[in-house]
């Protein structure tokens, strides 16, 4: 059986850290790329997600400066650089992995978050946050309900957001849009409470998790890091057996 249109677009989705500045991306599209996110699954379709549209370049730079200054301790001070080597071994020209190295140490990876023209960076960017407090006893949703007999908890809302994010990325690609999700940003606390009280995300009820830049790729990519197939990731039953999926 052939693939089929949705099957193509997971597949060539790609990451995109260099964007033409000289496209801004219109607010239909943003739209869309939201709505076709809301439409990610939830528990009791409670939807505990909220996204803010970053378009204003000082807070761009602000949130993205905050992604540079973590990768650059993270990564040129906290990482041996023989665990990046092996890290990124999939990399097999060594140019390559060197120069990929390179840049992150230097945090330079990540200035596409800031969306200045100068590095390409992305024309819009997206901030996603959960509810905290989800399930269990967040606020009224489209259902009404209160949630599940008391169960509250945080791992819900992280995972309808993931999916969420997940969508918008899909979406982006097939609008011919390229996007990149980020989390470095927010992966520390006193960043997650900087960035919240910057953009007026009622923090720790709402928590930001991830963000998704938009905008017209610079540049067509179409190499990506090799996936292992399913025969080597799922197994049948139990732990052990690989499941070939027909293939013997």
């Amino acid at each position: 059986m052939g693939e089929n249109e949705t099957i193509r677009t997971i597949k060539n989705r790609r990451a995109i850290r260099d964007y033409d500045t000289s496209k801004e991306v219109p607010d239909d599209l943003v739209y869309k790329v939201i709505e076709a996110g809301g439409f990610a699954p939830s528990a009791e379709n409670q939807q505990p997600w909220r996204i803010i549209v970053v378009k204003d370049k000082k807070l761009q730079e602000f949130i993205g400066q905050k992604a540079v200054d973590r990768t650059i301790e993270l990564f040129g001070r906290a990482t041996p650089r023989e665990e990046l080597e092996r890290r990124l071994s999939y990399i097999e020209s060594k140019a390559s992995r060197e120069r990929t190295i390179d840049i992150l140490i230097s945090g330079a990876r990540f200035e596409y978050i800031k969306g200045k023209p100068e590095t390409n960076g992305a024309p819009v960017l997206l901030v996603l946050a959960v509810d905290q407090t989800h399930v269990g006893n967040s606020q009224a949703t489209l259902r009404g309900t209160g949630g599940v007999y008391g169960w509250s908890s945080p791992r819900h809302a992280v995972i309808a957001g993931s999916m969420m994010m997940q969508n918008m990325a899909l979406a982006a690609s097939a609008l011919g849009l390229g996007s990149c999700v980020s989390s470095v940003q927010l992966d520390h606390f006193d960043d997650v409470g900087e960035i919240s009280e910057k953009i007026n995300i009622p923090y720790p009820h709402w928590v930001p998790i991830l963000c998704l830049t938009l905008g017209y790729a610079l540049n067509e990519r179409t190499l990506g890091p090799p996936r292992q197939g399913p025969e080597e990731i799922t197994f049948v039953n139990k732990w052990g057996k690989p499941f070939k999926g027909g293939k013997e």
